[in-house]
């Protein structure tokens, strides 16, 4: 049974039951099955009263005797003006929730002994008995305050006879929360109180807790209560005062409750999407099943706006990726976490969905998300285009670890309350994790490519080297016989007269076999694999070399040379030959590049890269 169900019942009881000892069996037979007590007792002057039925109290008046307390827990009626009272119970273990509910079944058993007490004197007014006991089930059947309010005063001044009444509530914390009896045009009615026409009666409605408001009667001068009205009116009073202190403490109560299932509710939230990021690696599904998180209202958190944005390493900016904006229709369905090809789509194409690729925050923003600091963005519309006028806005890093990946930003109508940012800032780590894994898993899917694409070339190079030294060998095996034709070719040639017939087929043979050597040298140089020879290289000299080859040709172009060579450059390890070929072939694109008339810049410089110090040449 819920706690706030025990205590309407317990007031049911406590309003309708004529019997202390029958309704105390009763209320200890709710308590015991509500809370599995092992037992219960109250022990008053001459009278215990227990439950279950049979049970030993011996151990029970140990407890009150000052012995082993173990199991056991104590609770003394608020007594008051009443008669004193023990309530003993066992039990193995109880919560606070337990505690504080078994405090509250104390105070009402201490009220309705004091109720039955006060029915009793009154027996003699039964009629007003009767009003009191339907204004007692009338003010007991509601936890609201202002229909308490407008319920204690209809009853106070049909009991009393008054030309006003007016009832002022306060809360838990003292605070002013309802009051009937006034009007827009005269206020609180003590405001137009005058003595001369009625006599203001003030009755406080107390509870032994606390103070729970003020009620006060305006009568006529020429009437006065009778004994018995007046008790009925204090009696109403305190009946008042313990429905009202129930009604605070089922607002607590219920303020737990709702406390407690929006921590289930937000840990449900990254309980799923926790296992659906797990269902995929890529980093677009992942970033949609974030948003769906922050903004379904059945399976999320309900918010109307959320972006996400990624920060760029390389440009060192935080980029938009995507972000959802909805009023009356969510475009997330009823469907399971679970995102395919189909869904997002159909995501992508809804009028919920917001594309913000060309988006970037500004620096001073990515700046202060970089510290961790979650952001209160009052002028977002400033900046941010998605963003409208009226609602609240917060920036929230993503950090993996004390880097930066990305950024989130929610919006509402009114401000996040605390229990959300909680859930927000968990959400953010959570969402911190998946994405920088989810780019961690790309990067190693394209390291994998790159690497296999590299083998198949590799694989591809060996196939042709071998095939090259297969060349090189039939080219040498071919080359041999192919110069003894060409020596003998030359030798018949060289002994025929000028006007023999013959000699033109000579010259044939000649012409072909240099076109065969030519041929196999090609097939011989192809062939060869080249080997790098490294060694310490002043690179300013060998441009200076190039240039010089190509003074003459410059010359004659009516081309400049604008040399910036950084002179302080030290030497190098490369294979020269290979790095002077790369320069003629820069110089010889330049040139074929202008023409005629114009000029080239030729320079050098020391530059670092990744940590490494290296030498950068231009020819521009």
């Amino acid at each position: 049974m819920e706690p706030l169900d025990l205590v309407l019942k317990i007031c049911d009881i406590i309003c309708t039951q004529a019997s202390f000892k029958r309704g105390v069996r009763r209320i200890f037979a709710l308590v015991t099955e509500a809370l599995s007590l092992e037992g219960i007792c109250l022990f008053m002057p001459g009278q215990v009263y227990f439950w279950p039925e049979g049970l030993d109290t011996t151990p029970y008046e140990e407890v009150l005797k000052g012995g082993e307390k173990k199991g056991f827990m104590v609770f003394a009626l608020p007594h008051g003006k009443g008669p004193r009272g023990d309530l003993v119970v066992k039990k193995g273990d109880l919560s606070p929730n337990d505690e504080l509910l078994l405090q509250v079944v104390a105070g009402q058993l201490s009220q309705f002994l004091r109720n039955l007490q006060s029915k009793r004197e009154l027996k003699v007014g039964s009629r007003l008995l009767l009003d009191l006991y339907s204004a007692g089930r009338e003010l007991g059947s509601t936890l609201d305050r202002e229909e308490m309010g407008k319920k204690l005063a209809y009853f106070a001044k049909r009991f009393s006879r008054a030309s006003y009444v007016s009832v002022t509530l306060f809360d838990a914390q003292g605070n002013r929360t309802f009051s009937v009896g006034e009007t827009k045009e005269k206020g609180d009615l003590i405001q137009y109180y005058n003595e001369d026409f009625f006599k203001r009666r003030v009755v406080s409605l107390e509870s032994l807790n606390g103070k729970w408001g003020v009620m006060e009667l305006y009568l006529p001068q020429k009437v006065s209560l009778s004994r018995y009205q007046k008790r009925v009116i204090h009696i109403l009073a305190e009946l008042a005062g313990t429905f009202l202190e129930n009604i605070a403490l089922y607002e607590r109560l219920k303020s737990l409750v709702d406390d407690r299932e929006k921590r289930i509710r937000f840990l449900s939230i990254l309980y799923q999407v926790g296992n659906a990021y797990r269902m995929t690696s890529e980093l677009k599904k992942r970033a949609l099943l974030s948003l769906r998180a922050l903004t379904d209202p059945h399976k999320g958190l309900g918010l109307h706006q959320a972006f996400l944005f990624l920060f760029h390493f390389s440009a060192g900016c935080l980029k938009g990726l995507m972000g959802i904006s909805w009023v009356d229709l969510s475009p997330w369905g009823e469907g399971d976490w679970e995102i395919d090809e189909e869904y997002l789509r159909k995501v992508e194409s809804s009028p919920a969905f917001v594309d913000i690729k060309g988006v970037t925050l500004p620096d001073y923003l990515s700046k202060e998300l970089e510290k961790g600091e979650i952001l209160y963005l009052s002028d977002a519309v400033e900046y941010l285009p998605f963003c409208e006028r009226g609602k609240f806005y917060v920036g929230l890093p993503l950090m993996s670890g004390e880097t930066l990946v990305g950024a989130l930003v929610v919006g509402k109508e009114v401000p996040l309350e605390a229990e959300e940012m909680q859930f927000l800032t968990m959400f953010s780590h959570q969402l911190a994790l998946a994405l920088e894994s989810a780019r961690l898993q790309e990067t190693l899917k394209k390291t994998s490519k790159d690497l296999e694409e590299a083998q198949k070339r590799l694989f591809h190079s060996e196939k042709l080297a071998t095939l090259g030294e297969l060349a090189a060998r039939v080219a040498h095996d071919l080359k041999n016989p192919l110069v003894a034709i060409g020596g003998f070719a030359r030798r018949l040639h060289s002994k025929m007269a000028d006007d023999c017939p013959d000699k033109v087929y000579t010259r044939i043979i000649l012409k072909e076999v240099e076109e065969a050597e030519k041929i196999l040298s090609d097939v011989l140089g192809y062939s060869k694999v080249p080997r790098l020879k490294k060694s310490l290289t002043d690179i300013n000299a060998l441009l200076d070399d190039v240039l010089f080859l190509y003074a003459e040709e410059l010359r004659d172009r009516n081309i400049i040379v604008v040399k910036k060579l950084d002179r302080t450059l030290p030497a190098v390890y490369v294979d020269p030959p290979q790095i002077r070929q790369v320069f003629m072939n820069l110089i010889s694109n330049a040139l074929q590049a202008i023409g005629k008339k114009g000029a080239i810049t030729v320079s050098t410089s020391r530059v670092v890269k990744d940590g490494r110090n290296m030498v950068k040449i231009e020819v521009s």
